[in-house]
C-alpha cells in the first residue's frame, strides 16, 4: 500500500508540475506560455519567426485586389526582469515580391497613379514588446482544443502619423495613423506543457489593415491595404530563401541576429521612411 501511495503522490506531483507549466489562467503563466510560443524562455536563445503573404488594395465600392507578395521575418530573444516583466527584443525585415515571378522588386508600377515608384522594403529595428509589467498584467485569451492550443491577438492601432500631410503630402494618409493587426497562433499542447522545452513550434496567420504605404505616394487617396500572411518558426536565417539571405549579407548583416540590448523607441515602416526621406535616401 505504501508503494501505491508513493506512486500516486509522484503522479500527483508530476501532474501538478505539468499544470504549472500550462497555467494559462494566470497572468504570469499566460505570459510565459506566450513567450515560449512566440520566442523562447531562454534569454540566450534567438528565435526567427518567418512569414509569407499577399498585399491587397482595398478601395471603396471595389473588391480587394492583390498588388504584390511579401516575405520576411522577425528575429527575437526574450529576457525576464526581476519584477516579472518580460521583454521581447527583436528586429524584422520584409521584402516585397512580384506576384507573377516571385522575384523581390525594387521598383513598382503603381496602377493607381501610373507612376513608377521606388520600393522601400521593411527594415524595422528595434521592434520591442513589454509583457506582464507590474500593474499591466493581462491573461491572454487562450483557446484549448484537444492537442492544440490557440491564441488570437487583435491589436487596434491609432497614433499621430510620423508623416504629417503638411510635410509629406504625397506620402501621408492623414494626421493619424489608423490600422489594426490580427494574429492567430497554433501550437502543440504537449510541447507547451513540457517544462523541459524553452520554446515550442508554432504556426500562425496574420492580417493587417492600414493605409497606403508611404513609398506608394498615394497620399489621402480613399482606400488602403490589407495584408494576409502565414508563417512559422525557422531555426535561423539559413532556412530563409536564397535571395533574402543574399540581401541580408549585402545590406542588412545585423538582422542575422536579435538586438543585443533593449533600446527605445520602436521603429515602424512610417518613421523608417521619414528618416530615409529626411536623409535624402528615399526617392522624391
Amino acid at each position: 500500500m505504501k508503494t501505491l501511495f508513493t506512486l500516486l503522490a509522484a503522479t500527483a506531483i508530476a501532474l501538478s508540475a505539468q499544470a504549472r507549466a500550462l497555467d494559462l489562467a494566470s497572468a504570469q503563466g499566460s505570459t510565459e506560455a506566450l513567450v515560449k510560443m512566440r520566442c523562447s524562455l531562454d534569454p540566450q536563445e534567438e528565435v526567427l519567426l518567418w512569414w509569407e503573404g499577399t498585399l491587397f488594395a482595398q478601395e471603396p465600392e471595389k473588391k480587394a485586389a492583390p498588388l504584390m507578395g511579401f516575405e520576411g521575418y522577425n528575429i527575437c530573444r526574450a529576457e525576464k526582469l526581476a519584477d516579472g516583466t518580460w521583454r521581447l527584443v527583436t528586429r524584422e525585415l520584409t521584402f516585397y515580391r512580384d506576384l507573377a515571378t516571385g522575384q523581390i522588386i525594387d521598383a513598382w508600377d503603381n496602377p493607381f497613379s501610373g507612376e513608377r515608384v521606388e520600393v522601400v522594403h521593411v527594415a524595422n529595428d528595434p521592434v520591442n514588446t513589454v509583457l506582464n509589467a507590474p500593474g499591466r498584467e493581462v491573461a491572454m485569451p487562450w483557446v484549448e482544443a484537444g492537442d492544440t492550443v490557440m491564441l488570437t491577438l487583435n491589436i487596434p492601432l491609432a497614433y499621430p502619423n510620423p508623416l504629417q500631410p503638411a510635410q509629406f503630402p504625397a506620402e501621408s494618409s492623414g494626421p493619424m495613423y489608423i490600422g489594426s493587426e490580427h494574429f492567430m497562433f497554433f501550437t502543440p499542447r504537449a510541447a507547451l506543457e513540457d517544462p523541459a522545452l524553452s520554446q515550442v513550434p508554432v504556426t500562425y496567420g496574420w492580417t493587417r489593415v492600414g493605409p497606403w504605404l508611404p513609398w506608394m505616394k498615394l497620399g489621402t487617396r480613399p482606400g488602403g491595404l490589407l495584408y494576409v500572411a502565414q508563417g512559422n518558426k525557422r531555426a535561423s536565417v539559413d532556412e530563409l530563401p536564397e535571395d533574402i539571405r543574399a540581401r541580408i549579407a549585402r545590406h542588412y548583416p545585423e538582422y542575422a541576429t536579435a538586438p543585443a540590448q533593449w533600446v527605445q523607441p520602436n521603429v515602424t515602416s512610417w518613421n523608417y521612411y521619414r528618416d530615409l526621406k529626411q536623409a535624402g535616401k528615399a526617392a522624391d
